[in-house]
């Protein structure tokens, strides 16, 4: 059976959608759906205004916007981080109780992030709080102050706690754990999503429960802090 996106919210002006791991926002693949190909369909043919992306791989909550003016007020929500979202994620290994981790990145031609020094590097910055730990794994908040390519699955990788499911920045022991488990892609859910309305300018809060099994660990309650 195939992961299906799931509508949360939508009226006149914005929708905000779940996309389950595995699915692109957009692709330039034929072969391949997406979610803006879907949503498309959805609306029948009228204006879809991407707003911001998760990773093929990520599973979470994004908002869209269904005329230009809304995308123009919901994009400058975006650069003036009044939109806020928030991840929970699975690492492997016990890691420190909360903090705030500054690094620089950049994208390679090979579609990865690597950490490092240089006029092309961006700095990045992530702000982590533990919730939980269970089974040599640790259950964390993330939020994430720049959006940069795989930000939080490399620069978890680059604290040393890996998210379970990732084969890409995983170390070989958190690879093999979490094939032992069958955990089938990045522990990472985009699960909450805070937008100021454009119309009237309140805010809404979106939540969403993690698919992947990784969560599966622990108490669903955590997931509300």
């Amino acid at each position: 059976m195939k992961p299906e996106i799931r509508i949360i919210y939508e009226n006149d002006r914005y929708l905000v959608i779940y996309k389950p791991a595995g699915i692109p926002v957009q692709t330039a693949s034929v072969r391949t759906q997406d979610v803006c190909s879907i949503l498309k369909n959805h609306l029948k043919g009228g204006f879809l205004g991407v707003i911001h992306r998760l990773d093929q791989p990520v599973e979470g909550l994004l908002v869209f916007a269904k005329d230009k003016k809304t995308a123009a007020v919901l994009s400058e929500e975006v650069s003036k981080g009044e939109l806020k979202k928030s991840y929970i994620a699975v690492a492997y290994g016990e890691g420190p109780e909360s903090g705030t981790d500054v690094c620089y990145m950049k994208k390679t031609q090979d579609n990865l992030c690597v950490i490092g020094e240089g006029e092309d590097y961006k700095r990045a910055e992530l702000k982590y709080e533990l919730l939980g730990k269970a089974d040599g794994t640790s259950l964390y908040r993330i939020e994430i102050a720049t959006g940069r390519f795989h930000q939080i699955r490399a620069q978890m990788a680059g604290l040393g706690l890996p998210l379970l499911g990732d084969m890409k920045y995983g170390s070989d022991e958190s690879k093999v754990f979490s094939e032992k488990l069958a955990i089938p892609a990045p522990a990472l859910c985009a699960d909450r999503l805070m937008v100021k309305d454009p119309a009237d300018g309140s805010v809404r809060t979106f939540d969403v429960k993690p698919e992947n099994p990784a969560f599966g660990f622990y108490d669903q309650k955590l997931f509300e802090k």
